[in-house]
């Protein structure tokens, strides 16, 4: 971002500035950067990091400002997007996306602006919109990590399972949370019939972590409504179910939605015990 008309001689306190921040020492880089100001009013650059300083130590108000006086420089996209982050940090991401999207008419393939921008929509519970945005993060970075996993929930949310699958493909060999893409990999299978790969997945998932206490924050999440949405009386189809089971030949199919619907109650060692049985037959 650096102004190639800023003297020399400021530039070199910026830099020093830049050296004090990197070792922790915010206090005298804030005060180095204010010396720079003090030379160079127009010194976009060492208004921002000013800002990104009171960010780190938590003081909202002061990044804002500081955030505020670079805008009134030039409206930079980056800044754009650090003054956003504030609001969105601050939970107002009404006011955020108003920032974001100023940065993206600026600069459209801005990866962060997009990236922001479908968290704050995510967050709203906006997920049209959010689509919208992360869909440019991994047309410019494949296999953006986090992008790729908010995009298989939505996708999940709107049963397209073969696009949460491509998500979780692009990220499998990245994503440390094996528990998450094994237990989406498994109700996607299911989804779409195919049962042995479905059985295989959610059996990897209790195996990694027997309580799945990722899918239960996930399960705590969803209201009443949402999950009557997904499947309908809960109790009421394992009963169904385990009638079901009780028969000569049960399906493979029939075994795995059992499975499914324990763990979507939260019987873990039941949905286990069950994939066992499964796997040992």
């Amino acid at each position: 971002m650096i102004n190639v008309a800023v003297p020399t001689e400021v530039v070199a306190i910026y830099n020093r500035a830049l050296a004090l921040s990197t070792k922790g020492d915010l206090d005298s880089a804030i005060t180095e950067y204010r010396k720079a100001i003090k030379m160079f009013p127009s010194f976009i650059e060492a208004y921002n990091n000013i800002g990104e300083i009171y960010s780190r130590m938590g003081n909202r108000d002061l990044a804002i400002s500081s955030y505020k006086e670079a805008l009134n420089i030039d409206r930079n996209y980056r800044v754009l997007l650090n003054l956003g982050v504030e609001y969105y940090n601050n939970n107002d991401p009404k006011t955020a996306i108003k920032y974001f999207s100023e940065s993206l008419l600026l600069k459209n393939d801005f990866l962060e602006g997009n990236f922001y921008s479908g968290m704050a929509f995510f967050n709203m519970q906006d997920y049209a919109n959010a689509e919208k945005y992360f869909s440019i993060v991994v047309k410019l970075d494949s296999r953006h990590l986090k992008t790729n996993y908010l995009l298989a929930y939505i996708y999940y949310e709107w049963k397209k399972y073969n696009h949460t699958l491509q998500c979780l493909d692009r990220i499998k060999d990245l994503a440390d949370d094996k528990v998450f893409l094994n237990k989406y990999y498994g109700f996607c299978y299911y989804h779409l019939g195919r049962f042995d790969e479905a059985l295989q997945f959610l059996n990897t998932a209790l195996k990694l972590n027997p309580n799945y206490d990722k899918y239960k924050d996930y399960l705590k999440g969803l209201t009443y409504e949402s999950k009557m949405k997904e499947i309908g009386d809960l109790d009421k189809k394992i009963q169904e179910m385990e009638r079901t089971i009780m028969k000569d030949k049960p399906s493979l199919s029939e075994y795995t939605h059992l499975s499914m619907l324990y763990i979507f109650k939260g019987d873990y060692k039941k949905a286990e015990n069950l994939l066992m049985k499964v796997k040992r037959k």
